[in-house]
C-alpha cells in the first residue's frame, strides 16, 4: 500500500510515476509545501488588508464622530447666544415699555396743565404714519442691527423724557404762579359797592382815594381767598377791623377787611377759594361789606384786572 502511481498524459502517451521513487516524493512534497505556503501567504495578505481597512474605517468613523460632536457643541453654543440676545432685547423692550408708559402719563398731565384739546392730541392712539411704497435698501435685519435700533430708540426716549420733565416743570411753575396770583372772586355771593380809585369818602364827604374794592352781599357771606398763599395776619388791625392778610409769593399780597369773624390762623396755608372769614362791619365801615386790596411789592394796586378779567 506504500506504492502509489501517478499517471500523466502527454504527447508521447501515458507516463507513470511511482511515489516509491524518492525524487518523485520530494517533488510532490515540495509542491504541496509551496502550495500551502502560497495559501498561507495569501490568507495573511487578505487578513492584513482586511485589518488595515477596518482600522482606517474606524479612524474615519472617529473623525466623523468628533466632527459631529463639534458641530453639536457649536449649535448648542449658538442657541445659548441667540437666547441671551433674545433675553437682552426683551429686557430692553420692557424698559422702553415702562418709559413709554411714564411718557404717556406725563404727556396726559401736560395736556391738562397746558389746556390742550385731548381730542386733537390723543396719546392713547398711534400716530398716523404712511407714504408711497418705499424702496428697500437691500440689507436684512440682524441681531446687531436690532440692538443698534433698540439702543438708539432708548436714547431717544430718555431725551424725550428729559424734555418732558423740563416742560412739565415750567408748566407747573407757570401753574403755581397762576394759582399764586389773585384770580378768585373774594366773596361767595355779592356785588361791587365801591371801586378802586378816586371817590367821595362816606364819612367825611370829601374826595379821597379808595385803595381797594368794596363788595356787599348777603348776611354771613363767606370771604374767600383770592389765590394760594400763607396767612400773615389774622385779627384786628386799626381801621381795617378784623382783617386777614395773605402772602401769595412773587410779591403779591391780598387783604380782606371788616370781617365779622376770622376763620384762619397766622401761618396757615390756604388755597384759592378757601373760606377764610365771614363778612361783617368791624372797623371803619358804614355797614356789612368786604374791603379787598391787592398789593404788589408792598404797593396797593387796582384789583379789578385780577378778579374781573
Amino acid at each position: 500500500m506504500n506504492n502509489f502511481t501517478i499517471i500523466k498524459h502527454d504527447k508521447s502517451g501515458i507516463v507513470q510515476y511511482a511515489l516509491s521513487d524518492s525524487k518523485i516524493k520530494r517533488k510532490v512534497v515540495a509542491a504541496c509545501g509551496f502550495l500551502l505556503l502560497s495559501v498561507f501567504a495569501l490568507g495573511s495578505l487578505v487578513g492584513a488588508y482586511t485589518f488595515a481597512t477596518d482600522g482606517e474605517q474606524n479612524e474615519k468613523i472617529k473623525e466623523l464622530q468628533a466632527l459631529v460632536d463639534l458641530r453639536q457643541k457649536e449649535l448648542i453654543d449658538h442657541r445659548k447666544s441667540v437666547q441671551n440676545d433674545i433675553d437682552s432685547m426683551t429686557l430692553q423692550i420692557g424698559k422702553l415699555m415702562a418709559q413709554t408708559t411714564r411718557l404717556n402719563a406725563l404727556g396726559s398731565q401736560l395736556t391738562v396743565v397746558a389746556e390742550i384739546d385731548q381730542d386733537e392730541f390723543n396719546l392713547t392712539e398711534a400716530p398716523g404714519i404712511g407714504g408711497p411704497e418705499a424702496s428697500l435698501v437691500g440689507t436684512s435685519n440682524t441681531p446687531q442691527s436690532l440692538y443698534t435700533h433698540l439702543f438708539n430708540l432708548e436714547d431717544t426716549v430718555v431725551k424725550q423724557q428729559e424734555n418732558f420733565n423740563i416742560l412739565a416743570q415750567l408748566l407747573n411753575e407757570q401753574s403755581l404762579d397762576q394759582n399764586a396770583t389773585p384770580h378768585i372772586f373774594p366773596l361767595e355771593k355779592g356785588w361791587i359797592s365801591s371801586y378802586y380809585g378816586k371817590r367821595i369818602d362816606p364819612f367825611t364827604g370829601q374826595p379821597s382815594t379808595h385803595p381797594g374794592i368794596d363788595y356787599s352781599g348777603g348776611y354771613n357771606s363767606k370771604i374767600l381767598a383770592a389765590a394760594d398763599g400763607v396767612v400773615v395776619w389774622a385779627g384786628k388791625r386799626s381801621t381795617y377791623g378784623n382783617m386777614v392778610e395773605i402772602d401769595h409769593g412773587n410779591g403779591y399780597m391780598t387783604r380782606y377787611a371788616h370781617a365779622d369773624k376770622v376763620n384762619v390762623q397766622l401761618g396757615q396755608k390756604v388755597s384759592a377759594g378757601d373760606a377764610i372769614a365771614i363778612m361783617g362791619k368791624t372797623g371803619r365801615a358804614t355797614s356789612e361789606h368786604l374791603h379787598f386790596e391787592v398789593l404788589k411789592n408792598g404797593r396797593k394796586i387796582n384789583p379789578t384786572p385780577f378778579i374781573h378779567s
